[in-house]
């Protein structure tokens, strides 16, 4: 497996610019458009994914944005609305309220290897009535067990089962750690299971020494949550600019790490 540790305080940083370029309130999508009216279909980037995290919820999350670099995102109104749809139960969207990246949130039961269809609906403007996203199986993490304790130098097997295939499987963790008086908090991708043998093996000295150049205090406990996520690719209505559509099942382990 490639490893891929991200370089969290730069992105930190590029995050804080981001936001500081696209601070204000979302656009409007029925009067940001041209002479006033309705910013057109075709204008628009949809990001789009269908999430489950345990066997029982899915969660539909939806965002609209002009699809450019430090960009806007839009928010419905005007009569614009989001609809889901798995087996004939729909619901509508809602909008999690927030102040500058609204999301469109819808919440099903888990069901895998079926269609959820999300519409666009307009009053005015076009209607994108077709992106589907279909969710993989879901899955158990073997080994390890949860808070399994771990230090320097150790390698830590993470299995599943099933495999996951076609469904493309990557692992990502989160560390949060007691340094000094304070806390310490990083992220980082631990790359993808390239041979779909639902078997990856995770080091714990390059996550712990990440974290630890930024630390500015002495580590004396880690706490390491590892994602396993599969993800199958879907599709957006050809009526958008463009965008991403994904359904993601995940399952994640803690790893407790005390130094030596």
């Amino acid at each position: 497996m490639q490893t891929d540790f991200s370089r969290h305080r730069l992105l930190a940083i590029i995050a804080s610019i981001s936001l500081l370029t696209s601070c204000g309130d979302p656009k409007s999508s029925s009067t940001s458009g041209p002479n006033g009216g309705a910013v057109p279909t075709s204008q628009m980037t949809i990001d789009l994914k269908v999430v489950s995290k345990d066997s029982g919820t899915a969660v539909v999350r939806a965002n609209l944005n002009d699809g450019k670099a430090l960009g806007s995102s839009y928010r419905l109104d005007g009569g614009d609305f989001f609809r889901a749809c798995i087996n004939g139960v729909c619901h509508s969207m809602a909008d999690n309220d927030s102040l500058d990246s609204p999301d469109y949130i819808a919440r099903f039961t888990f069901q895998p290897g079926v269609d959820y269809v999300i519409s666009f609906n307009r009053q005015e403007g076009q209607n994108a009535p077709d992106s589907r996203v279909i969710l993989p199986a879901a899955f158990t993490l073997v080994t390890p067990a949860n808070h399994q304790q771990v230090t320097d130098g150790q390698t830590v097997i993470f299995e599943w089962s099933p495999t996951g295939a076609p469904a493309r499987v990557s692992l990502a963790y989160q560390i949060t750690c007691t340094a000094g008086a304070g806390t310490t908090v990083s992220s980082g991708n631990l790359g993808t299971d390239t041979n779909a043998d639902g078997r990856e093996a995770v080091r714990i000295d390059p996550i712990i020494n990440d974290i630890r150049s930024g630390a500015t205090g002495v580590i004396s406990k880690c706490e390491i949550e590892v994602n396993v996520s599969h993800e199958l690719r879907g599709n957006i209505d050809p009526a958008f600019r463009g965008g991403t559509a994904v359904g993601i099942v995940s399952r994640a382990a803690t790893l407790d790490y005390v130094p030596r």
